[in-house]
């Protein structure tokens, strides 16, 4: 067992049927989606291991952590997920001996802690360190004594075979094997924002729900793959309220226009849904190096995944630059046509992914991402009987990216059968004085009347300073006087301001000088 660098129940819920009420009110809180499948349950013996990300800071990138020599011991290589303001954290990601962890939020272990580490370092130290799921436990031992700040379920698999789940309180965690068919059996494992040894305040509970259902109505007539994770999974819409299968949608929910969808806490893809994983890995016995990670910028229903791998050391450019990441510009255009109501940001229009006539942005991007996935087998089949070195995964990680993007940019904005009635403003924030020397005065528009907007001011590494939330109105101003949380004054220096709500976000810098 490698050292540590950083760091010296079973229970069955059965699936429950909810009536189909004609309104509901979505829960106030709710994050991450997220499931394990094994090779008993995939179509080709590989397990997968897939989460929607759902945070309210919708700026993600993928990054690339080279290995690293501490004391007598070198880290491994990874490529996971994180903020694309703090990429000291990573909260989903795979390394170079075929360890893979995602993880999501659990409402309902006893949470008690104000203070300890936390999942996005956890899951740093794990991917830098595990080789194996056991690898991965001696850290939750380690971390049950000293307490972690909150509660989580944390999913990983290995490239030995080994699939398991763990829900993790403050100073304990219960382990579900995922092989174990004593546990939910057929090699599935799915949680969204509570735990199965926890009480039953089940936040998130219709999305496992149905996830649940749509995991067990695709194993009576075929197995999983990662076409299927992608673009059914992933991507559902469904509440409730209605099952809106197969768009296009014409029904009413909660009194809005025909074809909205109540898209909050209680479908698998989010209002919420900023970014998106899927690990394919490998059989046992097969070079971990072939692990591949399908990563996505933006909400599902509106992005497309892109193909990534370890060895190639590197992440697609367009997943990665800047603090305004390439994809997630192009994403955030089309987001104004999926969340047309103003001020009303927990409905999307579905008719915009798919219109009457049968032509939306799900015309074009599924069948760009199917393509892919395509490609990608073809060079895995290729690669099993003769691994190439690392030139090769990053040349055709590159052209994969590339023809990705380029033809994403080509996709129209709009399509002629949807009637968007209300177009939103795009969200934007001005400074004035910019430089500033004590106090600057901070303008929000282009937000939903009545939408709660997080602010959150962020220096060039990364780290949050200060953070504000505020309702949303036809103008909203804020004052900074250059100084933390704390109310510590601040160094001079470049900063980031970020406002963030549940449909669109601004980003702008000002610069304190003293």
């Amino acid at each position: 067992m490698r050292r540590f660098l950083s760091f010296v129940l079973y229970l069955t819920l059965p699936v429950l049927l909810i009536d189909n009420p004609m309104s509901i009110t979505p829960p106030s809180v709710g994050e991450c989606t997220i499931g394990i499948f094994t090779g008993q349950a995939t179509v080709d013996g590989r397990p997968i291991l897939w989460k929607n990300r759902d945070v309210t800071n919708a700026i993600q990138k993928f990054c690339h952590y080279d290995p690293v020599i501490i004391g007598f011991d070198t880290t491994f290589a990874y490529l996971a997920n994180c903020y694309s303001i703090d990429t000291t954290r990573v909260y989903m990601g795979i390394n170079e001996a075929g360890f893979a962890i995602m993880n999501a939020n659990s409402y309902n272990l006893g949470d008690q802690r104000q203070d300890g580490i936390d999942d996005g370092r956890i899951m740093r130290l794990a991917l830098e360190t595990c080789r194996t799921i056991f690898d991965f436990e001696a850290i939750l031992d380690v971390t049950s004594v000293a307490g972690r700040v909150d509660c989580w379920n944390f999913g990983a698999i290995d490239a030995f075979g080994n699939a398991a789940m763990y829900e993790a309180a403050n100073f304990g965690y219960a382990k579900y094997d995922a092989n174990d068919s004593l546990n939910e059996g057929e090699g599935v494992v799915i949680r969204a924002t509570f735990s199965l040894s926890g009480d039953n305040n089940r936040d998130g509970f219709p999305r496992y729900k149905r996830a649940t259902q749509l995991v067990r109505n695709r194993l009576r007539t075929d197995r999983i793959d990662v076409e299927y994770v992608l673009q059914t999974l992933a991507r559902d819409l469904a509440n409730p309220i209605d099952d809106p299968y197969p768009l296009p949608y014409d029904g009413i929910q909660n009194g809005r226009p025909a074809g909205f969808i109540l898209a909050r806490d209680v479908t698998i893809s989010r209002t919420i849904s900023r970014s998106l994983i899927v690990i394919q890995g490998v059989a046992p016995g097969e070079n971990p190096c072939l692990s591949t990670v399908w990563g996505m910028i933006g909400p599902p229903v509106l992005s497309v995944a892109f193909p990534m791998w370890v060895r190639s050391h590197t992440v697609p450019a367009v997943l990665n630059a800047g603090v305004q990441v390439p994809m997630f510009v192009q994403v955030t255009r089309r987001i104004g046509r999926l969340y047309p109501l103003r001020g009303d940001a927990n409905y999307i229009d579905s008719r915009y992914l798919i219109g009457k006539d049968g032509v939306g942005l799900l015309t074009y991007t599924l069948a760009l991402e199917s393509g892919i996935i395509d490609a990608v087998e073809g060079y895995l089949t290729d690669w099993r009987l003769m691994l190439p070195g690392s030139a090769t995964f990053a040349s055709v990680q590159s052209a994969l990216a590339d023809s990705i993007y380029d033809s994403y940019l080509g996709i129209p904005l709009d399509f002629p059968n949807q009637a968007i009635a209300d177009q939103p403003e795009i969200a934007s924030i001005s400074c004035y004085p910019n430089p500033f020397n004590s106090e600057a005065s901070m303008a929000l528009s282009g937000f939903g009347e009545g939408e709660w907007v997080d602010v959150g001011i962020y220096n060039m590494l990364g780290q949050l300073v200060y953070k504000v939330g505020v309702a949303a109105s036809n103008e909203v101003r804020l004052r900074w006087n250059g100084r933390d949380a704390d109310g510590n004054s601040l160094a001079s220096g470049v900063y980031l301001v970020n406002a963030v709500s549940a449909s669109r976000s601004a980003t702008i810098k000002t610069i304190l000088m003293k």
